[in-house]
């Protein structure tokens, strides 16, 4: 899958109030073709991937230009972490994480490792910066932080020395609590250390064993959010998210307007109640794992036989009565399969797309439901068409387990989820699947292909400490 740097225009320069989401009948004549292919230009698909991969370490890691801001709150009661090297109490604003293994590495000098435990008071109100939006680099990953901070991208600005006035700016400007970011592991900025939190301890901790170097620990921490649900001590708001492209070279205008909009963003969700990240996940846990066992399926036998019966499966709920009864006759006219496609199609969104639901729905949630449809409906496309195809022809024909790898490939490539980003083969214990990214392995920026690391020793296959701790 390409990066999504550059894909989204999308919600940035459109004023969002004024966005006619008008619906496809379902009654189109073509909706239901199974040979109309989505667009080349079609993004929901991209859109559907970054909401399942919001707040997870994994995708985060592999596309690390950020292009989502989303509000949402931190709970009453969690807790967040600081390190230091000294027992001083931060007075401006600081860092804190929800690990303290992360709070841990900033002690810096393992004999002065000081670490304070901090309780949410209130719920806070954060928002969130996805990708690797607290690695210091010039190349994305803080594009949308600088845009609201200073109404432009700063690329000179990605450095330690900025880190601080950019906080500043955010605070002043937007009114949120905190702001979320990764850096291999998740991280606040918050804008007090009084208010909407207190101290519960302040310890000073004995050295930890530096194997193979001091940021193990940290580094083993950050794989507990690396897929889904990922870090869950932030309760996102999708209703009133916002999705950004790479804005390197915004206009003023759009800039202005991109502020105006978070600033706007209410304190409180829309009045539809739909989990939309339940939902999106909802069809990703559906078909991730056994679109790729099919691709296995296909991939290990000739005959295509095994692989239709686990089609049939996959469309069990949608394999209606009347569309094989009478059995349909043998050709390329497959106008027949067109209820299996729609009911499958609209399973998930149908209720989001009545007339009275769609009334109360926000601007990001009508680009929520488009995503889900649009996504849905190739899924459903493929398998209906493999389907109708081996219902009308011989399965013992292993150009059809050409035919149907190809597609499956095809689609699995276009959908791009990181559930298919693994270490192959699998990693046996004492190893564990290491994904390449910032603030360790540095050199190996954009690799985005997997590997197994020892946990113990000997850590011959560990990857060499590049470590650019720069908060």
């Amino acid at each position: 899958m390409l990066s999504l740097l550059g894909f989204f225009v999308l919600l940035l320069t459109v004023n969002c109030d004024a966005v006619q989401f008008n619906q496809v009948p379902l009654a189109a004549a073509d909706e239901w073709d199974l040979k109309t292919f989505p667009s080349p230009n079609a993004s929901g698909h991209l859109v559907f991937d970054s909401v399942n991969s919001l707040l997870s370490h994994w995708p985060n890691t592999k596309y690390h230009s950020g292009h989502a801001i989303v509000p949402g709150t931190i709970p009453t009661g969690t807790l967040l972490y600081h390190g230091r090297g000294d027992p001083d109490i931060p007075r401006a604003r600081e860092w804190a994480s929800f690990d303290s293994e992360f709070a841990r590495l900033f002690c810096l000098e393992p004999v002065n490792c000081w670490v304070l435990t901090l309780v949410a008071t209130r719920p806070l109100r954060v928002l969130y910066f996805d990708g690797h939006s607290a690695t210091k680099i010039p190349d994305g990953p803080m594009d949308t932080q600088d845009l609201l901070a200073w109404g432009a991208v700063r690329p000179e600005r990605a450095t330690l020395e900025w880190e601080y006035k950019r906080l500043n700016r955010l605070c002043d400007t937007l009114g949120f609590d905190a702001f979320v970011r990764m850096q291999l592991n998740f991280e606040v900025m918050l804008c007090s250390f009084t208010d909407g939190v207190q101290t519960q301890t302040l310890a000073r901790l004995e050295d930890e064993p530096r194997f193979p170097h001091y940021a193990y620990a940290f580094m083993h921490s950050s794989t507990w959010h690396d897929h889904y649900p990922g870090e869950t001590r932030v309760q996102l708001d999708l209703t009133h998210a916002r999705r950004e492209h790479r804005v390197l070279g915004i206009d003023e205008r759009d800039a202005r307007a991109v502020l105006a909009r978070v600033q706007a963003i209410p304190s409180h969700p829309s009045r539809s109640g739909i989990d939309w990240r339940t939902l999106l996940h909802g069809i990703r846990d559906r078909y991730a794992a056994r679109l790729e066992a099919l691709q296995v399926l296909l991939t290990e036998n000739t005959s295509p036989k095994r692989a239709f019966v686990l089609i049939q499966s996959l469309l069990a709920p949608y394999r209606l009565h009347s569309a094989v009864v009478p059995p349909p006759t043998r050709g390329s006219d497959t106008t027949w399969a067109a209820p299996v496609f729609r009911l499958c199609s609209t399973a998930h969104t149908l209720f989001a797309e009545s007339e009275s639901v769609q009334a109360s729905l926000t601007a990001s949630e009508h680009l929520l439901l488009s995503s889900a449809r649009e996504t849905n409906r190739e899924i459903c496309r493929t398998l209906v068409g493999m389907w109708a195809e081996g219902v009308t022809s011989s399965l013992s024909d292993e150009r059809l387990t050409r035919r149907w790898r190809a597609e499956v490939e095809r689609l699995m490539d276009w959908l791009g989820w990181d559930a298919w980003t693994k270490c192959r083969p699998e990693c046996v214990f004492p190893e564990s699947c290491y994904l390449p990214g910032p603030p360790f392995s540095m050199k190996e920026w954009n690799n985005s292909t997997p590997r197994c690391i020892r946990l113990f020793q000997p850590y011959s296959d560990f990857p060499e400490p590049e470590l650019q701790l720069d908060i």
